[in-house]
Parts: C-alpha cells; structure tokens; sequence
C-alpha cells in the first residue's frame, strides 16, 4: 500500500474512532489523488517540511467538542518525499525536541495533546522516550496549571477539574505507526467494544458496584494499542463489552495505568 493511501486510509479511521468526543466535520474527505497532490506539492525547502517530513502536508487539527479551546493534533512525521523509492526516514530520540519546538513555535496551543503517526515500527527506546516526555509535560502543566481559555471553557460547562477531567487529559502525547490507523481496529469482530469513563462520580459507582478499589480493577496499559486509540489517560476506567452466547452482554472494567 502506497504510503498517501495509509494517510488517506488512517483519515477516514480517525473520523470514526475520534467522532465521540472531537469534531472531526473538519476533516475533508479526499480522494487519493487530491491527497497526493497536497503531500507531494509542497515546497521542499519549507523548515517545517524539511524537519518534520513531507507528510506534515497532511496534518490534522480537531476542537474538543465541549471544551472549545482545547484542541488535537494529528502529525504525520518523518514521512519521506514521493519517489519509486522512497528513503525510509528513521525516527530518533530527537521527536521529542521537534515537538516541543511546536509548542515553543506556537503551532501547538500550550495545553494541546498531539497523536504523532510514524512511518516505521517504533521501538521500545521511542516509546520510553515518549512516555519520558509525557511525564516532562505533565510537570509542567501541574506547575503552570491550564490556560485561562479552557478554564473559562470549564467553567462555561459547569465542568469541574479532576472530578469531570483530570489535569492529565491535557497536553498529552501518543505515538502510533501509521499502519495501525489504516484500517479501524475497534470494529474488528474480536475486538469488543471499549468505551472511557473519566468523570469521578461515575467511577465511584462503578467501584461501589463491583466492591473494589480502583488499584483492585485489572490493569489496560496507556501503550496498549487500545488506550491509544481511544486516547486512554492514566486513572481513567476503561469499560469493555464482552458477548457471551450463554451469558449475553457482560461489562467489565480495568483502569489504566
């Protein structure tokens, strides 16, 4: 598969997997020749280009659909220029340090997250060092606090934080190859449904419900394919779905950690 047909591919499963909480009506519907032509003309000698790879053409912006001013990026990276041979672009620790310089540059509000789609396997030192950097930005968002924009956004809702969001649904990031995003994982027939539940009171119920501890309930991991799908933070319950032909629908819950 041609590497603007997974990009075009992986819109289309963003619009689906993304629908519930972002708005994704913003997110055009190409075809794969209207794609190409957005990834391939593009002025090679652009620094962000240059930098962050040719599939920066095709990066995504959603708004939260209740907190207005909080917003998702979707940042295609290292993807290299359109050739019969394309040059495969390693991924390297310095991700992180790019994308910072975002946020530094002002592409990237300062409380926005960001779903980075790579074009290779990403290894066990990238994700530690995503994961490292996730824990960098959460300490610093815990010191400065969120901006006055999504407060007043809060607030406008009668929304209150930690109780109906928690501090570490902000500015976080997520590494994805984008060979996981080509195709919808959670419409798969063995995959059932998952479904995040955040808000305080809620999770007391269900704790109360199942006479548990949140530290008692199975553990789903924040790198499982999953909760980066779903966008899974730590804290939150992840409801999963189970049919059973004797038993019908049956809910259980782990949290993620």
């Amino acid at each position: 598969m041609k590497i603007t047909e997974k990009i075009n591919n992986s819109r289309y499963v963003f619009k689906e997997i993304l629908n519930d909480e972002w708005d994704t009506s913003g997110i055009a519907n190409y075809s794969l020749n209207e794609l190409e032509k957005i990834y391939s003309s593009v002025d090679s000698t652009d620094q962000y280009i240059k930098s962050y790879g040719f599939g920066f053409a095709c990066n995504i912006q959603l708004k939260h659909k209740i907190i207005e001013n909080y917003k998702l990026h979707i940042i295609y990276y290292n993807f290299p220029e359109l050739t019969p041979q394309p040059q495969i672009q390693k991924v390297t620790k310095s991700i992180t340090d790019k994308i910072l310089k975002l946020y530094d540059s002002d592409y990237l509000g300062d409380n926005d997250s960001v779903i980075i789609i790579v074009n290779e396997n990403i290894s066990e030192s990238i994700e530690k060092n995503i994961n490292n950097f996730n824990i960098e930005l959460q300490n610093g968002l815990n010191e400065t606090g969120l901006n006055e924009d999504i407060i007043n956004d809060l607030k406008k809702h009668k929304l209150v934080l930690n109780s109906d969001y928690k501090l570490n649904h902000f500015k976080n990031i997520t590494i994805l190859n984008i060979d996981s995003v080509t195709n919808n994982l959670l419409k798969h027939r063995l995959i059932p449904e998952h479904k995040i539940i955040r808000d305080k009171q809620t999770i007391d119920k269900i704790l109360n419900e199942c006479n548990a501890t949140i530290n008692q309930l199975p553990i789903i991991l924040k790198n499982d394919i999953i909760s980066k799908l779903i966008r899974l933070s730590p804290g939150d319950i992840c409801q999963i779905k189970r049919k059973n032909y004797k038993c019908g629908e049956n809910n259980f819950y782990r949290v993620c950690k």
